[in-house]
């Protein structure tokens, strides 16, 4: 079903560029569901969804490798385990940045960074990690870890640690796929989130 979403009714390739389109995009999503989806399939599944990607890219894509996450949600490596969570995804185009927000039963996970386009697939969001946050409601501190993104973007000479793509999106419903390979699903209401 989600293979004849993205086939049948792809984005605009303008999602990320104008303001129009990117109305669709902005604002928040909260995740309803996400699994592994074998990124650059061989022709075993010709119509299954495969990333284009320039070089810079390629190296963000480990292609073979499986997504082994499961329940959770990972920012440039750095994972967190959602079963039974809402996640929540605010994007703003105008502003290029992408937040990704988690409620744990001790407080609040908050990751975010900067979008750009990618110059190879238009629907695409490589992202540019710079904000690590966790609240801790109990003693009402927040810990700043963003310093983690920085030594990340010196190992691997870069700020852009992953993307996500947009492979379908209307006023209630968001599918993507992100650089690990991961599917997912997200939604415009938050109670449709199931605990």
């Amino acid at each position: 079903m989600v293979r004849e979403l993205e086939t049948l009714a792809p984005p605009s390739p303008q999602l990320l560029t104008d303001p129009v389109e990117a109305k669709l995009l902005n604002g928040t999503w909260y995740l309803q569901y996400t699994s592994p989806s074998t990124v650059g399939d061989t022709d075993q599944f010709p119509d299954a969804w495969k990333p284009e990607s320039t070089d810079e890219e390629q190296r963000m894509l480990q292609v073979g490798s499986k997504f082994r996450a499961k329940g959770s949600v990972s920012a440039a490596g750095i994972k967190v385990e959602t079963s039974n969570r809402v996640v929540k995804q605010i994007f703003n185009v105008a502003e290029k940045r992408v937040v990704n927000e988690i409620a744990l039963d001790f407080g609040l996970v908050k990751v975010a960074g900067g979008i750009r386009q990618s110059s190879q697939v238009a629907t695409r969001a490589v992202v540019a990690f710079d904000t690590c946050e966790i609240t801790i409601d109990s003693v009402g501190i927040t810990l700043n870890l963003s310093f983690l993104f920085k030594i990340l973007g010196i190992v691997r000479q870069t700020r852009e640690l992953g993307w996500l793509e947009t492979t379908f999106v209307d006023e209630e419903v968001r599918i993507g796929r992100g650089n690990k390979g991961t599917m997912f699903v997200l939604t415009r209401d938050p109670d449709a989130v199931k605990s």
